[in-house]
């Protein structure tokens, strides 16, 4: 398992990644020291901030080694020698973005990362280990904090050291640090779109890994369907998955493409496009973990289908009208941290069109903690024509998680963004040129 924490200057990283991966029985990997190593040597060679081009070919020739430690930070060596305390220095501290942003330096500390990377099982910091380090970590961190609340941490953390640093110093330099790692080209601090946010503002060191540990799950997968083990599974869809996948991909010649942005673990939303009542079997084998669909009630009219949508996990909806016991079910599901399959069309599109997604729909997107999958499929709508049962090729198409607005911005307008750049995302993956149309409808959907 690989979790990347990142953050700004004195938000906590090193500490909680430290006392995360003690929890986890992993290893820590302290990038922060790196480059804070490769800046001390920069600074002995008078190479910054005017020579800091050479500073990538410093990097490439030199040997790190980090020894952990169990209550403190790693032990750091450059060539043999230690410089845990040396890198630790207000200088360093004050020179170490100029150093890091050097594209040779990023590029030769990268890739050692990434070789830590692939021995697996490690907890990573730094500022972009969840955008451009690990974009594929299981779980992605941002800690935050105010600078005020960052200034007194570093106060503290160096007078322990024997520094006594005045408080207005400390918040000029952070504040100028996080100034220029923002806004640097290369690399820039910035928060994952999957990543979750945790403000430490108040919080103790012990609520801040808890924080944490808690939603580090490995991946765990049934033996027999290998599927990845999901709160609320059920019994048949586990031995559905573990032979009608094999069979549909081969029999409808099926192209899966971006299974890697669906999450193994935590709440997420799976909107799709609809085209045929047979879409919810085709996620279902295109997807690592179950899914519980909001379907239309009136399959469940039928009561031998209804009682095989039932032990399959999925739900009904009535709709066209604001349907309480549906919501209910909808928000259990998540609250477990499983799979929720909507359609926010609503409606079957058999042209093979797009069509109107309604903001209602979205706002389960706007729960804390939930991951919206935007997700759309080709083909299916040409399965069954009249009556005849035809075998064309069907492609899914997983796209990245939903950028959902912020707090800042009142719920019914964040619904109805999400819902817009839902159809954009729609429109990308359906190389459906963009549209000034593209306007969602009313509040109807749930």
């Amino acid at each position: 398992m690989i979790v990347a924490i990142d953050g700004p200057a004195g938000s906590g990283k090193s500490t909680i990644a430290r006392e995360v991966a003690k929890r986890l029985h992993m290893r820590y990997l302290d990038t922060g020291a790196m480059y804070r190593a490769i800046t001390l040597l920069a600074l002995e060679q008078d190479l910054v901030p005017e020579r800091v081009s050479e500073a990538g070919a410093l990097a490439n020739g030199v040997s790190l080694r980090l020894e952990g430690r169990p209550d403190d930070l790693s032990r750091v060596f450059v060539d043999g020698r230690e410089v845990t305390e040396e890198i630790r220095g207000r200088l360093v501290s004050q020179n170490v973005s100029v150093v890091s942003a050097d594209p040779g330096v990023r590029a030769v500390l990268t890739q050692k990362q990434r070789e830590e990377i692939a021995r697996g099982d490690v907890v990573l910091e730094g500022r972009d280990m969840g955008t451009v380090v690990a974009p594929d970590a299981d779980l992605k961190i941002f800690l935050t904090a105010s600078i005020e609340e960052r200034a007194r941490r570093r106060q503290l953390q160096l007078r322990e050291k024997g520094t006594d640093q005045p408080l207005d110093e400390i918040v000029a330099d952070i504040t100028a640090r996080d100034a220029y790692d923002s806004g640097r080209e290369l690399a820039p601090l910035r928060k994952a779109e999957d990543a979750i946010e945790i403000d430490t503002t108040g919080l103790t060191i012990e609520e801040v890994i808890h924080a944490v540990v808690s939603r580090a799950r490995p991946t765990r997968r049934w033996r027999l369907s290998g599927m990845v083990k999901s709160p609320l599974d059920t019994i048949l869809y586990r031995f559905a998955y573990s032979f009608i996948p094999p069979l549909w991909r081969r029999v409808f010649r099926m192209t899966i493409v971006g299974r890697e942005h669906f999450p193994t673990s935590g709440a997420v939303v799976l909107a799709s496009n609809h085209r045929s009542n047979l879409d919810p079997f085709f996620l279902g084998v295109a997807s690592p973990r179950q899914i519980h669909f909001m379907a239309k009630a009136e399959l469940w009219k039928v009561k031998a289908l209804g009682r095989l949508i039932d032990s399959l996990g999925a739900f009904p909806i009535n709709r066209g009208e604001a349907d309480r016991v549906a919501v209910k079910r909808a928000l259990e599901v998540l609250a477990a941290e499983a799979v929720l399959g909507i359609f926010p069309e609503g409606r079957r599109q058999r042209d093979g069109g797009l069509g109107e997604i309604h903001p209602g729909v979205t706002l389960f997107s706007l729960r804390d903690q939930v991951v919206t999958i935007p997700v759309v499929m080709e083909g299916t709508e040409r399965i069954v024509r009249g009556r005849r049962f035809r075998f064309p090729r069907v492609v899914v198409k997983f796209g990245p998680p939903l950028a959902i607005p912020g707090t800042d911005v009142p719920r019914s307008e964040r619904a109805v963004v999400a819902s817009q750049r839902l159809t954009e995302t729609y429109r990308r993956l359906l190389d459906i040129p963009p549209s000034g149309d593209d306007v969602p409808g009313g509040s109807e959907g749930i």
